[in-house]
C-alpha cells in the first residue's frame, strides 16, 4: 500500500515538475538588438503576454543615432504618465538622449513594463511548430510555448534553425525613383533606406512582407537586410511587436491581420510610419497627415535632403482636381458625378468643402461646422476665406475628418477591401 501510494506521489509531482519547465506566453521574443528590444516593449505595451528572451546575460544592444528618436518616443510614453501624476515639467519631456544613457534607460522601463518578462542567459537549442503556435527547447531543457515568435536576434538564429531562406519569403518592391508612389504605402508598417545610386538613398516603406515569411505562420523576423532594403531597426522592431501582440490578443494568425488597426495601434504609440520631410511629431494634426499618407489619397511629393530622397506633404501647395479625381473615384465612387458637374483645375475652399458634402452626403451645415471650427478644433493660422485656394494642409486634415480615408481597409499589398 505504502509503496503503491509512493509511486502515486511521484507520478503526481514529477509531473509537476515537467510541467512547471515549461512556459507560455502570447509573444516570445528572440535577441538581444535594438529591434528586438523596440518588439519586446512594444508587444507589451499592445497587451499581449510578452516573453523576452535575450540569449545573454542582460539587455545591452549597441544602438546607434538612429535609434534615439525611437528611445526618446518610449521614454516620454511613460514620463507622460508620471507627469500627470507628479506634474513634471515639458523641460523633462524634451530633454535628449545621450547614446550612452540608452542602455541603462530601455533596461530601467523593461524592467516596469506590464505584461513583459525577461529571460536572460538561456539559448535556444530547437523550434517546432506546436498546433497554431510555437514551442522552442532551451539549451538547460526548459520548453516554452508561445501563440507567436518574433525572431529579432542579431543573425535570425531562429529562421536558420528552421531553415528559413529570406531572400525567397521576405521581399518588399519598391520604386527607387519615388518609393511612397505606391500601393504599397498603404500597408506600410514601418521604413528603411534603398540606395539608388550615386551614393544616395531614399526612404521606403515596409509593408508586412517585410517581416511575415512566407508559409511560416505567426513567426516573424526583423531582418537587416530584406532584399535592397535596410530597415530602420526600431521601427521595424516596433511593428514586429505590434503584429505579434495583435494575433496573440485576438487569437488569430498572421495571415489575417487588420492592417488599419495594426496602424492604428502603431501610431497611438507614437510611430511614424511615413517621416514626412516638412511635418514635425509635434504639429497637432499629426495624426491625421499620417492616416491621409496611408491612404494615398493625396500624392507625396520627393524632396532632397543631402544625399537622401525623402518625402514631404507640401503643406502650402494647392488643391487640383487632376490630383484627386483617380484616387477619389478609388475611394468613393460617388464623388466623380462632382467632379462632372464641377469643372475645376485648383479647389477653393468653398470647392472643397461642396465635395465633402457631396461625397459624404452632408448638407449646408457642413460648412457652418467648418467654419467655425477653421482655427478652434483644426488649428489652422490661415482666415477662412472661401474664394480663395484651399492648401494641402487644410485640404488634408479636412479630408482625413469628413472623408475618413484611412478608415477603408486594405489587404497586404495596399489594395481597397470593400
Amino acid at each position: 500500500m505504502i509503496k503503491r501510494f509512493s509511486l502515486f506521489l511521484f507520478f503526481v509531482f514529477g509531473g509537476l515538475t515537467v510541467e512547471a519547465q515549461t512556459l507560455k506566453t502570447g509573444v516570445l521574443i528572440v535577441g538581444n538588438t535594438p529591434a528586438a528590444v523596440a518588439a519586446a516593449i512594444q508587444s507589451a505595451r499592445s497587451g499581449a503576454k510578452t516573453l523576452y528572451l535575450t540569449q545573454s546575460l542582460a539587455i545591452n544592444p549597441v544602438f546607434s543615432e538612429e535609434d534615439l528618436p525611437y528611445i526618446w518616443n518610449i521614454r516620454n510614453h511613460y514620463l507622460l504618465k508620471e507627469k500627470r501624476r507628479n506634474k513634471l515639467t515639458d523641460s523633462i519631456l524634451n530633454s535628449k538622449i545621450k547614446l550612452d544613457q540608452a542602455v541603462n534607460l530601455v533596461k530601467t522601463i523593461a524592467d516596469t513594463v506590464n505584461n513583459l518578462t525577461l529571460n536572460h542567459n538561456n539559448v535556444v537549442d530547437e523550434i517546432a511548430r506546436d498546433g497554431k503556435g510555437w514551442e522552442i527547447r532551451l539549451k538547460g531543457g526548459q520548453k516554452i510555448k508561445a501563440d507567436v515568435i518574433v525572431d529579432a536576434s542579431d543573425n535570425l538564429f531562429l529562421g536558420s534553425l528552421l531553415r528559413i531562406d529570406l531572400k525567397k519569403v521576405l521581399s518588399v518592391p519598391v520604386k527607387t525613383d519615388h518609393a511612397f508612389d505606391t500601393k504599397l504605402t498603404r500597408s506600410g508598417l514601418a521604413s528603411g533606406y534603398i540606395e539608388s545610386g550615386n551614393k544616395e538613398s531614399s526612404i521606403v516603406t515596409i509593408p508586412p512582407a517585410g517581416l511575415i515569411p512566407a508559409g511560416f505562420e505567426n513567426f516573424i523576423v526583423v531582418a537587416k537586410q530584406i532584399g535592397q532594403i535596410k530597415p530602420i531597426r526600431m521601427s521595424l522592431g516596433q511593428a514586429a511587436g505590434t503584429v505579434a501582440a495583435y494575433c496573440a490578443f485576438f487569437k488569430t494568425s498572421t495571415k489575417t491581420i487588420n492592417i488599419r488597426v495594426i496602424q492604428g495601434e502603431l501610431m497611438a504609440f507614437n510611430a511614424v510610419l511615413i517621416p514626412y520631410a516638412d511635418i514635425d511629431i509635434k504639429d497637432p494634426n499629426f495624426r491625421a497627415f499620417q492616416q491621409l499618407g496611408l491612404s494615398a489619397l493625396m500624392k507625396l511629393m520627393p524632396v532632397k535632403d543631402g544625399n537622401i530622397n525623402k518625402i514631404k506633404f507640401d503643406t502650402a501647395g494647392v488643391v487640383t482636381a487632376a490630383e484627386l479625381k483617380i484616387p477619389m473615384k478609388e475611394f468613393y465612387t460617388r464623388s466623380q458625378i462632382w467632379f462632372a458637374d464641377n469643372q475645376v483645375d485648383t479647389l477653393s475652399i468653398a470647392d472643397a468643402i461642396s465635395l465633402f458634402m457631396f461625397t459624404a452626403t452632408r448638407g449646408e451645415e457642413l460648412k457652418k461646422e467648418i467654419q467655425e471650427a477653421w482655427k478652434v478644433s483644426f488649428k489652422f493660422n490661415s482666415v477662412f476665406d472661401p474664394k480663395r485656394n484651399i492648401s494641402r494642409k487644410e485640404f488634408g486634415i479636412l479630408a482625413d475628418r469628413y472623408l475618413q480615408p484611412f478608415n477603408v481597409r486594405v489587404d497586404p499589398a495596399g489594395n481597397l477591401l470593400r
